[in-house]
């Protein structure tokens, strides 16, 4: 895939802006160093930062039909995986300028996705005594008052190569954007204004056990219906079922589907934050399309007529956000909620999302008990008018009776018709011998679907440039049509793809 023109300008004009601030000083400062003083040397300082990490699994495939602890040989037939990384950060502060370029090097930067060795580049002005900030670049922002978990959060995708495993900010993927600031002098309020010429879709892996069960088959089809290798009067319904399933998974973008790096695709948003009393509260406005695909089945068979090919496209959607977080007794309460408004407002649509409603709330709380932190949220999402599209009256709407034998090609369709999601995600920390020792664990419980998955973690930090790490997953399926029945295998208990894990990281 190429470096797209967005990045290339924002990496030329941090890297020109480098070379400037360059002519300033002599030599570098002290790592972490961002100036101090009266002199040019000391107020304007470039900072060298990274790290250096490997980690190690061994997948306890409980599947037959892979190598794993039911094999014959047991634990010799456990496969292996190492992935070895790295970051390189350099970090300009001056008076009124700064500037970052950070380079990611790992097995997708390296492979697929060279543009992410250029993980973030930007250029941040300060003006009107600092009340006043502009940023442009390749970036990542996080909206929302929640803990790793956000729904009003959407200029940048996701990145599930490697499932649900990194945390939430390594999982988004940067992209060009320009960001304004202003700091309003009153109750702390902060006025936020984006704009980002293109958008990037979600990612899934096409290759290796994290890739979705149904995506093989996906790409396989949808290629060969790009290509022309099938037409209306041969395209089976299970071919057809496949294709669908482009609603849920985006598998080779730059083969597959539009290129998002384009004015079409561009997103804007504001942002209101602010302190009352003793509540953090925030509104924002986003406009913006879907990171996952939908497909028109419609406008496909439209296009076989005319001899004209037409590819999955990502649905547009304003979303209008509210956040909260405050302290009550010794819990800290955040929560989030959105409505996701879309060109399907009363549902007739079924080639299009219908809107939905969105929500997160949660708590965190410090335990007198060694130093254990408990930190619990909830998200959950819910479809509107879903009604239409269980008892397929959009298609009929749309088709007439034979409509009831397409429902399950509505972008919006689930098979045991369930029209609201909820997600339980626990935290639990403590911290041992001052820091050096880390236990940690998360779950995540599917409540509607079934779904769990466990994360266990021990961090050891001898200092506080090196730690080591002992971490797991494990993940349980309950049927087929569960979340994670995907990379689970059927579902069925299926351990699949649960691991044991060890790795060190160094930073400098």
């Amino acid at each position: 895939m190429k470096i797209t023109k967005y990045t290339a300008i924002a990496a030329v004009a941090a890297l020109t802006c480098f070379g400037a601030f360059a002519q300033d000083f002599d030599d570098f400062g002290d790592f972490g160093d961002i100036g101090g003083g009266t002199s040019s040397a000391a107020s304007n300082a470039v900072s060298i930062s990274g790290e250096a990490k490997l980690e190690a699994r061994g997948y306890l495939d409980t599947d037959s039909s892979r190598d794993g602890i039911n094999r014959e040989n047991g634990i010799k037939d456990i496969n292996t995986k190492a992935n070895p990384a790295a970051k390189l950060n350099f970090k300009y502060s001056g008076a009124t300028v700064e500037a970052e370029v950070n380079l990611k090097f790992d097995r997708s930067s390296l492979g697929n996705y060279k543009e992410d060795i250029l993980d973030e580049v930007l250029v941040r002005g300060i003006f009107m005594d600092s009340a006043l900030t502009v940023e442009a670049g390749k970036m990542r922002t996080i909206w929302g008052k929640g803990d790793r978990l956000h729904v009003i959060d959407n200029f940048n995708a996701d990145d599930y190569s490697d499932f649900i495993v990194p945390l939430y900010k390594d999982r988004r993927i940067a992209v060009p954007m320009l960001k304004t600031s202003y700091a309003i002098p009153r109750n702390n309020m902060v006025l936020e204004a984006i704009w980002a010429p293109g958008m990037e879709a979600d990612r899934f892996a096409t290759d290796g056990r994290w890739t979705p069960a149904k995506v093989n088959a996906l790409k396989e089809t949808v290629t060969g219906i790009v290509a022309g290798q099938y037409d209306e009067a041969t395209l089976k319904a299970e071919e057809m079922a496949i294709l669908s399933e482009a609603n849920r998974y985006n598998s080779d973008a730059a083969a597959l589907y539009p290129d998002t790096n384009s004015l079409k695709y561009n997103q804007a948003g504001l942002r209101l934050t602010g302190t009352f009393g003793n509540v953090d509260l925030g509104l924002s406005y986003y406009y913006g399309h879907y990171k996952q695909v939908s497909v028109n089945l419609e406008k496909f068979a439209m296009g076989k007529l005319v001899g004209k090919s037409v590819l999955p496209d990502f649905d547009r959607k304003q979303t209008f956000g509210l956040e909260a977080a405050t302290i009550f007794w010794k819990l800290n309460l955040r929560g989030e909620l959105c409505y996701n408004l879309t060109a399907d407002t009363d549902g007739t649509n079924p080639w299009v999302h219908n809107n939905s409603i969105q929500w997160l709330g949660g708590f965190d709380i410090d335990l007198p008990v060694s130093n254990i932190n408990v930190n619990i949220q909830e998200t959950g999402t819910y479809i509107l008018n879903s009604s239409k599209v269980k008892n397929g009256d959009a298609m009929v709407g749309r088709y007439g009776i034979m409509g009831l034998n397409l429902k399950e090609h509505d972008v919006d369709y689930d098979g045991k018709d369930r029209y609201t999601t909820n997600h339980l995600v626990i935290n639990i920390t403590d911290s041992w011998k001052n820091g050096k020792i880390e236990p940690e664990v998360t779950a995540l419980w599917s409540i509607e679907r079934g779904d769990l998955a466990v994360m266990p973690k021990v961090n050891y930090k001898p200092n506080q440039d090196i730690t080591f790490t002992l971490s797991g997953l494990i993940m349980y399926a309950k049927d087929e049509n569960s979340e994670f029945a995907e990379w689970s295998g059927k579902g069925n208990g299926s351990l699949n793809n649960s691991y044991i894990g060890c790795g060190v990281k160094c930073k400098f």
